[in-house]
């Protein structure tokens, strides 16, 4: 790897921009020796600057190359996988003179159905939101004129109804007997795989494939790199959590098929009159809507259940004995249909029948699984707005299935994989046991470069004058800053309390005060890096994905030590599971990971300077937790509160 990316190899002759680091190249070395030896799985912790993309891909593509097989390389977010595609990878093949054809696979949700777009044309134009068919014509007019399906080529967002009525799902899919089988853009993606060399996918994809619908992915692969591989687990679980959404129920129930267009000697023939069938679906109608109506009342948003609320057995069971009768009626009409001595298209529908019986299937499915409860606490089960939701709580259950193919071999990166310098948290919750393992410095003094303020603000998060502490804290600091602050808060209410207090001194502090939420996430790290007396105000998790190095961000503040919820539903159910030992191996070091994962986004460059602030004197309080060992090796300042109103 030297010839590479050595002081005087190819990417430094190549690539105007880069730059030798030493631990790249000692993490290109490490994979490639991988690569070339019997063992299956490497996890390497690369923190930022490293250049972990490079690092990885020249060797995979190189092994690509020689072995004649693919890499499949799977990431969270879709801006890295656009990095990958549009940027690194076409200059890498470039400079490394290999010609290996290479593609994105997104997620199935990303792109139209064919079939669905066009009945919002056949339907009229349907309104949405009071825009009386303008989104159904701008659809029906792209259709014609895409080439790909993606649906990031329409102007709607990723939340807007036309887009997730049109959007194709393997649950409405009618597969080979849909009449757009060939032009599917999905399929076409699909047929596209097996000649590339490189495929490029998130995580979502893979689980839905190998862990959701339990199929091999679609295309075959010699090597897995696992980027920001600490995001694995929340993948997994949510690809595999189960849910009951009211409103989508309510909705799928409103589609129901209107069997008066089925031939009438096959209704006959299995005794299902069109009129008894839409008596039965109104009738399941009403008692869903009982149902859900009281588990609203006895079930607290957000908290987890146990059981099943036992004044609800009853109504529950009636729901699931009606959804069984009707969809056992639809079995038997398909079978009748297609048992022969009946027009071949007797149903008349486009297997429109079958594609609503398999989701009322999936429904009914889900239903019985939170009424039995009978997992917990292996899985947690709470409601949630409209919905019951019910989730594996330790991902180690969940990944190793993903995993267990002995000839493909995985490398797993990621800036935050270890805590206290070990991988054990990182194996324990994804299931995985590494059998090589890299742990790579930082190519920056940190010491010189980024200092931690802990601030003891002297009382409990419970305490009624804690958000107005921290939010005279986090102005001062922000005051003093000069703005180019991100603050990182672990509630909403406190999400609220401190950017209404931020908002109401903006003007006298001279800041312009940038809140998650109130705009969407990408225009907010636009403004937020053109303006560097911004201060950028979200929740904890708002850290994800967030690159802006210089001048633009130098103050990251935290509230406190990320600990969960005690009403989080999955944390609760995993303490009941682990009992006292899951504080030291999962809250603690989960909180830690957290914490570094924050202090990650300050410094970015070797050029960049900055300060991490704490508003949690147990930083200190508490050596026992070994916090400050777990992050980096900088000066550190200790404050405390004076004068709080406890």
């Amino acid at each position: 790897m030297e010839d590479f990316f050595g002081p005087e190899g190819i990417l430094n002759a190549r690539l105007p921009n880069f730059e030798y680091r030493r631990q790249q190249r000692e993490l290109a070395e490490k994979i490639e020796n991988f690569l070339q030896s019997d063992r299956r799985l490497l996890a390497a912790e690369a923190p930022t600057g490293v250049g972990k993309t490079y690092a990885m891909l020249v060797p995979a593509m190189r092994w690509a190359a020689a072995n004649n097989s693919t890499v499949l390389v799977l990431t969270s977010g879709i801006t890295l996988q656009e990095q990958l595609i549009y940027k690194d990878i076409p200059a890498l093949l470039d400079v490394l003179g290999l010609d290996l054809p290479y593609g994105l696979l997104k997620g199935r949700g990303n792109y139209a159905c064919i079939r669905k777009a066009r009945e919002i044309g056949a339907e009229g134009f349907l309104d949405f939101g009071g825009d009386k068919g303008q989104a159904s014509r701008d659809i029906s007019g792209w259709l014609y004129a895409t080439e790909t399906g993606d649906l990031s080529e329409l102007s709607l967002g990723d939340t807007h109804p036309a887009r997730e009525r049109i959007a194709s799902s393997y649950l409405t899919c009618l597969g080979p007997y849909c009449p757009h089988h060939e032009r599917c853009f999905y399929n076409k993606v699909i047929r596209n795989l097996s000649h590339w060399r490189v495929i490029v996918a998130n995580y979502h994809v893979y689980f839905s494939y190998v862990l959701g619908q339990r199929k091999p992915f679609p295309a075959p692969f010699g090597l897995l790199i696992c980027d920001e591989a600490h995001k694995m687990e929340d993948a997994a679980r949510a690809v595999t959590q189960v849910g009951v959404d009211a409103r989508d129920w309510q909705r799928l129930l409103r589609r129901a098929p209107r069997l008066d267009k089925v031939e009438a000697s096959l209704l006959r023939s299995v005794d299902c009159p069109a009129d008894r069938f839409a008596e039965e679906v109104a009738d399941l109608s009403r008692v869903f809507e009982s149902v859900f109506d009281q588990l609203a009342a006895l079930l607290p948003d957000g908290k987890s259940f146990t059981a099943y609320p036992p004044e609800l057995k009853n109504d529950t069971a009636e729901l699931l004995v009606k959804c069984d009768r009707i969809i056992g009626h639809l079995d038997e009409l398909q079978e009748a249909a297609a048992g022969g001595g009946h027009d071949a298209n007797a149903l008349r529908d486009d297997g429109g029948i079958a594609v609503w019986n398999g989701e009322l299937t999936a429904f009914r499915d889900s239903l019985r699984w939170c009424y039995d409860t009978q997992n917990y606490p292996e899985w947690a089960y709470w409601r949630e707005g409209g919905s019951l939701k019910s989730s594996c709580v330790n991902g180690g259950d969940l990944i190793p299935p993903a995993f267990d193919d002995d000839e493909i071999k995985v490398v797993a990166l990621s800036a935050t994989m270890t805590v206290d310098n070990s991988f054990e948290y990182w194996a324990n919750e994804t299931g995985l046991a590494p059998d090589e393992t890299a742990v790579l410095d930082s190519p920056f003094d940190l010491s010189s470069l980024m200092e931690i303020d802990v601030v003891d603000l002297g009382m409990p998060v419970m305490s009624p004058g804690y958000a107005d502490a921290v939010a005279r804290v986090c102005r001062k600091y922000a005051r003093e800053n000069g703005g180019a602050t991100l603050i990182l808060l672990s509630s909403r209410r406190l999400l609220t309390a401190v950017s209404a207090y931020l908002k109401m001194n903006a003007e006298k502090d001279r800041l312009n005060i940038l809140v998650q939420g109130d705009l969407p996430r990408t225009e907010l790290l636009e403004l937020f890096k053109e303006n560097e007396r911004s201060v950028l105000v979200g929740m904890a998790s708002f850290r994800e994905g967030i690159d802006v190095p210089g001048e633009a961000l130098t103050q990251v503040i935290i509230d406190r030590i990320p600990f969960p919820h005690p009403d989080d539903p999955v944390g609760e159910a995993r303490a009941k599971l682990e009992g006292r030992e899951n504080f030291v191996k999962v809250v603690l070091p989960s909180a830690k990971m957290q914490l570094r994962q924050a202090a990650g986004r300050l410094i970015r460059s070797g050029a960049d300077r900055g300060r991490v602030v704490i508003l949690d004197g147990r930083i200190v309080t508490r050596p026992d937790w070994k916090i400050l060992n777990s992050l980096p090796a900088v000066p550190v300042k200790k404050y405390r509160l004076v004068g709080a109103r406890k």
